[in-house]
């Protein structure tokens, strides 16, 4: 889970792990959910829709945004969520199916949202200190 400027080390994890030719095989698979303010804050976004084309069953992307357009402007069309990353969305587009006892988590992100949104939502699907890491 990244917020804003958050996707920084995310974002090195994901090559790391999709770009390096040592893992190319790898059955790693990844999911993110990316918050923002608006979709129009969304750092590196062309980029990170690109790789979840290029590694399509191996990453998968989800955004959430607080609002769809700025203040004064028209609403564009949205098909991903909106507000806080909530325990619903963590179940849907984080989790894997089966046991996730040994799935690792990693957040960056504002201290507020780590705190009253990732962490509670993790904790709400049985997830324990031990599965996550914190940026």
């Amino acid at each position: 889970m990244a917020g804003g400027t958050g996707i920084t080390p995310m974002l090195q994890i994901l090559q790391a792990i999709l770009l390096n030719p040592k893992y190319r095989d790898s059955k790693t698979k990844i999911k993110l959910i990316y918050a923002n303010q608006t979709p129009d804050d969304i750092l590196v976004r062309d980029e990170l829709e690109d790789l979840a084309l290029e590694f399509k069953g191996r990453f998968e992307l989800w955004y959430t945004v607080d609002k769809v357009a700025k203040e004064g402007e028209a609403p564009s069309e949205w098909s991903y969520s909106t507000g806080f990353i909530t325990t619903d969305m963590v179940k849907e587009h984080l989790l894997f199916e089966g046991d996730n006892s040994k799935t690792q988590f990693f957040m960056c992100g504002p201290p507020p949202m780590i705190k009253y949104a990732c962490i509670p939502a993790l904790k709400e699907c049985g997830m324990t200190e031990k599965n996550w890491t914190i940026f």
